[in-house]
């Protein structure tokens, strides 16, 4: 029965990704661009210490249900894929990819609060500048999630196909200057492709 339960509710890995995420990055707030004055930078990640270093734990914590659910669409995709099912790998990679990147983006995020004062502000702000640019894992990764599983559906129809067309839109857009809205759009697309797959649970095979 406990496998059963997480069977049914692994889809649902993707809503908790996002949600996580988002919390975490706005928990954060919006701290200074990194050509500001490096003492400026040093004082907005000290006096942001404590819930920087929570919405880093809940976007790490937002990574692991980015793998689950990652490996969850691998599964779906498998079921009517054939050959050696090269999509649904690509599927797995890619979310592997992205969380690894948002648990770098965490691991960032977590050094320059707790350690902003105890090292050089110039160090501090090229660590700022380093981080204020790594996104580059969560796109690409993200996308390659993405673009997998909209490739596949088109053919399975694990999901419907003009779905997996707004996916295919999605991953070209992420590489435009509207990369950051297809990445916001991404999101929404993780949540109802989460939705869809664990509705289809009941009736797939174990």
């Amino acid at each position: 029965m406990a496998n059963e339960n997480v069977r049914r509710l692994a889809p649902l890995t993707g809503v908790l990704f996002v949600v996580l995420v988002f919390v975490s990055f706005i928990i954060g707030g919006e701290p200074p661009g990194a050509d500001d004055p490096p003492r400026e930078i040093v004082e907005w990640w000290a006096d942001h210490e404590g819930q920087t270093i929570f919405g880093a734990l809940l976007a790490s914590l937002g990574a692991v249900a980015l793998v689950f659910f990652a490996a969850t669409v691998r599964r779906a995709l498998r079921r009517t894929e054939q050959a050696m099912g090269v999509l649904s790998m690509a599927a797995l990679g890619g979310g592997v990819v992205a969380a690894t990147g948002f648990a770098t983006d965490s691991a960032l995020r977590f050094t320059l609060a707790e350690s902003a004062e105890d090292i050089d502000p110039a160090a501090v702000q090229a660590l700022h500048a380093f981080w204020e640019g790594f996104f580059f894992p969560m796109v690409v990764g993200i996308g390659v999630l993405v673009l997998a599983t909209s490739l596949a559906a088109i053919r399975t129809r694990v999901i419907p196909v003009w779905l997996a067309w707004i996916g295919i839109l999605i991953f070209v857009v992420s590489f435009t200057p509207a990369g950051f809205i297809a990445f916001l759009a991404s999101a929404l697309w993780i949540l109802v492709v989460s939705v869809l797959l664990w509705r289809q649970e009941p009736a797939a095979a174990v």
